[in-house]
């Protein structure tokens, strides 16, 4: 059932317009009274609030429209509005004025614009909110109310208070893809609603004080209900509203309210001391008002809306809990009364056990600095026995939860001073509470003394012990017990008779050994290896020291060279280094590591080293590792560059000039790394002249030599076939011997891609990559579309040898890597949709495109616009809509085209789908086009959908739309719509 203003389109027998309500005042109750009526009680509200504006008409006394006015010279009212608030605030007594359901179900402004017109009623004249002054003399109109009045500011009041505890309780997330078309952009009715929020915080204490004046005021309070509004008469400009039938309820149920309402936002406030005070009358009062009503014949509540559960759950927050106490309040309690009568509490707990044990240890030690403090408390014999008693209590506890029995005798080992009396305690108290235990609890605590007693030997204590307490362990048992106990054999001499083993202070060589190896392994600095290896020295002449751990590996070169050294300290030291860096490094504990290289080149600089050709040699080794470390912790770091950028591109320079010299040559792996670091830099010229021994350095100047091309050529054709003619080959299928060469090219070109991070160049490798696919799948409506790819030929020879899917895999790797470090680089996510498109991934797809569109578009913040969104991606999104079953949403694509295509966007909204994803009639809101609404409503016409054609009538007749607009005004309109549109499409791919 719609509650529509009239149209001039047919209606159908169901819809009820708003003044049949008016005519027939009995069809608004019949249709309340439904148990699911439709629409809900508050959508009543919404929309009869809608209808009649919120301001009060100021028409002039002589114009035409003074005729249909209210003759209340308080309200300025016209009939039709006041009717429509008039209906409004009956469905709101309906609803017993409850602001659970008005606050969840209506937006804030009907919220306002309800209050308002609730006190402006009652007050017979207009009432402007928020309001300023305490309500104690109101001026009230001729048709106006003061109790009716009291009760309207009483609503208001507390629901001033309510939405201050809303606001500061809800997050405020911005959700910039939560838009779903057709409703309100929520952005900005938040702000909005802050905005009124905010406004209302100085009258807080207005709110406050009003509301504890009406709990002490003696005049009776009435509430307002459903019959106290009357609906006007066509035929009588006089009719008046019922306040008289307003209910009179006691002060309890007022105060139980109210009180309950400032508890609540005094926690808010966090002041909870007021808030304590209040809670406890608000409880007082609800136990008297349910007395009350139990003497009444409705049980329902007429005014209050507090929840007896929720009453106990915030009197507990208040700490004063209205039900018994259990034990960890009541020993809370204790503690804070300086522990009366915690032995109770903790007797009773090893019955019921709800006390966690930890906090019964920390209760322990809390008693014991307690007593130790000499505070006059503690000074009595009583007090001076808390301690044992509460150590008693405990070890019952911990034998009762079935823990091991010699984790209890710690504490026994702690009192060893006090130890008989200590067990004559716990004795006595499990004495006094057998009855309570099950036998399982009597079995555990009976081995527990016996265990216990047996530690005491033949002590006349124990004997003394038992006489009073033989409930758990009899003295015929004790004496069973001594007569198994026979003298120890065995006679222990030396260590085996010492209380606590000291094994590392032990002079015994092979643990020594043992503890310094153990130490050189751990130890992360130099000057611990250094000390290590002096005390290891000479230990077993016949094992090298750096082959303690085999997990330590050093490079082929640097071990060749350690090896040709003289058995010593140099060789250990060096080849133990350089393990270990390499071991903190793969941790990424990079400046640890590049320290212990850094000590290794300072050690090879000593004067008695200085001419030993081979030390010399090994420092430089040592200093390209420490690079090679320094690398790789640049491109894990990415983008953040190095502390001294310009000395580390001169280390790198070096570095590949000494592969050229006659110099000490790095390894490769070092090489291929300094040459990459400098491409991601854009060092060209240092690249113009590679060593083409080596496959990467190669790869870098052909990468260079294309960027070049660019420069010079500026985007002019001109075909650069470096770098083509180096990586095609690495695509041809495995199967020979010369092939399989290839396949090792191909790792290399994997490396190599990892390390890439220059946004330039990975956009020159990427164009090659999807060159050489689109030549390879050779369909032409499955192109991929990257920047740079007139660089490269259109061709090649013989294609049937090449991988295809190893080429879309390595650029689908390459895609997500750089995505990561650039992850709103709108040509990669475009050409990464492209991809997904390409092997049939179409909702992958649409996310990516989606993604690209949005971040192209400041994450929806400006309009879109070519470049950003042309044909082709356009073109490619519809189809993944279709292929999706997402049939309106390729629909409303169309008329992204530049020159909408209305034959697929009819085509695509006459297909059925059985996809729930479509949601059809919620992208009415996001079509500008007005052809295409005047196809859905005729569409909706021919399939009988009355419901649905009305619907997209409403989108029609938007005065935006109007096609003798001009062209701005279309222009803005169609940007507004595609910017919901894109919002949507962002909520349902990318979330």
């Amino acid at each position: 059932m719609d509650v529509l203003r009239p149209k001039t389109v047919p209606l159908s027998d169901e819809t009820i317009l708003w003044f049949e309500f008016l005519l027939k005042p009995n069809l608004l109750t019949a249709h309340l009274v439904n148990s699911a009526p439709d629409p809900s009680p508050t959508e009543l509200i919404t929309q009869f609030l809608s209808i009649a504006p919120g301001n009060q008409d100021a028409t002039e006394p002589n114009s035409p429209e003074a005729d249909s006015m209210n003759k209340n010279e308080g309200l300025k009212y016209s009939k039709k509005q006041l009717a429509l608030k008039i209906l409004a605030l009956k469905v709101a007594a309906f609803l017993r004025w409850d602001l659970d359901v008005l606050e969840k179900e209506l937006p804030l402004q009907k919220q306002i614009q309800l209050l308002g017109d609730l006190c402006s009623v009652t007050a017979g004249k207009a009432v402007n909110l928020p309001l300023s002054l305490v309500h104690e003399c109101p001026i009230i109109g001729p048709e106006g109310s003061k109790h009716s009045l009291n009760f309207a500011l009483t609503l208001y009041h507390r629901w001033v208070l309510r939405a201050l505890m809303l606001r500061g309780s809800v997050a405020k997330i911005a959700k910039p893809f939560g838009i779903v078309p057709g409703v309100t952009d929520a952005t900005q009715y938040s702000m909005r609603d802050d905005s009124f929020i905010n406004f209302l915080e100085p009258f807080t204490n207005i709110s406050i004080d009003f509301l504890n004046q009406v709990i002490s005021d003696p005049e009776p309070f009435r509430v307002l209900t459903y019959d106290t509004f009357v609906a006007l008469d066509a035929h009588n400009d006089g009719v008046q509203q019922r306040f008289d039938t307003a209910l009179v309820i006691s002060n309890a149920e007022l105060r139980s309210q109210i009180h309950y309402d400032l508890c609540l936002y005094y926690l808010y406030a966090q002041k909870y001391e007021l808030a304590k005070q209040n809670i406890l009358l608000a409880k007082e009062n609800y136990d008297l008002m349910k007395q009350e009503y139990s003497k009444k014949a409705s049980k329902t509540f007429i005014y209050c809306r507090v929840e007896e559960a929720q009453l106990q759950g915030y009197m507990m927050a208040c700490g004063v809990a209205g039900g018994p106490l259990g034990l960890l309040q009541r020993l809370n309690e204790s503690v804070m009364e300086h522990y009366a009568g915690i032995v109770p509490i903790l007797k009773e707990d090893n019955i019921k056990r709800e006390i966690p044990m930890t906090q019964r240890k920390i209760l322990e030690l809390n008693v014991e600095g307690y007593v130790s403090m000499g505070s006059p408390e503690a000074g009595t014999s009583d007090q001076k026995e808390l301690e044992l008693a509460v150590v008693a209590l405990n070890v019952i506890r911990h034998v009762l939860d079935g823990d091991n029995i010699l984790g209890s005798n710690v504490a026994l080992q702690k009192y060893r001073q006090q130890q008989l009396k200590l067990i004559e305690l716990m004795l006595q108290y499990a004495d006094e509470q057998f009855e309570e235990y099950s036998l399982t609890d009597r079995e555990r605590l009976k081995k527990y003394f016996i265990q216990t007693l047996s530690l005491l030997g033949n002590s006349n204590g124990a004997e003394t012990i038992l006489k009073n307490y033989q409930k758990l362990v009899s003295l015929q048992e004790f004496e069973d017990l001594k007569k198994q106990k026979t003298m120890e054999d065995v006679q222990f001499t030396g260590i085996g008779i010492q209380a606590d083993w000291a094994v590392c202070e032990s002079k015994m060589l092979r643990l020594e050994v043992g503890t310094y190896e153990r130490q050189l392994i751990t130890c992360t600095h130099a000057s611990g290896v250094r000390k290590m290896l002096v005390k290891l020295a000479g230990t077993n002449p016949t094992k090298p020291l750096w082959s303690i751990n085999p997990s330590w590996s050093i490079p082929v070169p640097m071990k060749q060279l350690l090896m040709s050294l003289q058995r010593g300290f140099l060789q250990d030291f060096a080849y133990i280094l350089v393990g270990k860096s390499r071991e903190l490094a793969a941790k990424k504990d990079y400046s640890a590591a590049i320290a212990l290289l850094t000590c290794l080149k300072s050690e090879t600089t000593r004067q008695d080293l200085a001419n030993n050709p081979l030390v010399q040699k090994l420092g430089k080794l040592a200093a390209w590792e420490a690079l090679l470390i320094q690398i790789q912790q640049v491109l894990d770091e990415w983008p953040k560059k190095p502390t001294d950028q310009v000395q580390f591109l001169r280390n790198c320079k070096q570095c590949l000039n000494a592969s050229s010299n006659n110099d000490v040559s790095p390894r490769p792996k070092v090489l291929e790394h300094c040459a990459v670091m400098l491409l991601n830099f854009s060092d060209w010229n240092s690249l113009l002249n590679p060593d083409k021994r080596y496959p990467a350095l190669e790869l870098c100047f052909a990468v260079t030599q294309a960027y070049l091309d660019i420069e010079k050529f500026k985007g002019t054709k001109k075909t650069s076939r470096e770098a083509w003619d180096l990586i095609l080959p690495m695509f041809i299928n495995q199967q020979t011997s010369r092939q399989r060469h290839a396949a090792d090219n191909t790792a290399m070109l994997q490396l190599f891609l990892s390390k890439l991070r220059e946004p330039l160049v990975i956009s020159i490798v990427l164009s090659l990559l999807a060159r050489l696919h689109n030549i390879l799948k050779d369909e032409t409506n499955l192109d991929i579309n990257a920047e740079y790819m007139f660089l490269w030929p259109t061709n090649v020879s013989n294609p049937a040898v090449y991988n295809i899917k190893m080429v879309a895999e390595t650029l689908n790797n390459l895609l997500l890597q750089s995505l990561k470090f650039y992850p709103n680089n709108v040509p990669w996510i475009k050409l990464k949709g492209d991809l997904e498109f390409c092997l049939g991934n179409y909702e992958a797809a649409m996310r990516y495109y989606v993604t690209a569109l949005i971040s192209g578009s400041e994450y929806c913040t400006i309009h879109l616009q070519r470049p950003l969104l042309d044909d082709f991606i356009v073109r490619r999104m519809i189809k993944c809509c279709s292929n999706l079953g997402c049939f309106m949403q390729a629909a409303v694509l169309c008329q992204f085209l530049e020159e909408t295509d209305y034959g697929l966007a009819f085509k695509s909204i006459s297909e059925k789908t059985a996809s729930f994803s479509d949601a059809m009639d919620s992208y009415y809101g996001c079509i500008w086009d007005p052809t295409l609404l005047e196809f859905i409503v005729n569409w909706h016409f021919k399939k009988g959908e009355h419901k649905r054609r009305l619907q997209a009538i409403s989108y029609l007749g938007q005065l935006e739309l109007n096609a003798n607009n001009n062209e701005e005004i279309k222009r803005e309109a169609a940007a507004i719509r595609k910017t919901h549109f894109l919002r949507s499409l962002a909520k349902q791919y990318m979330l």
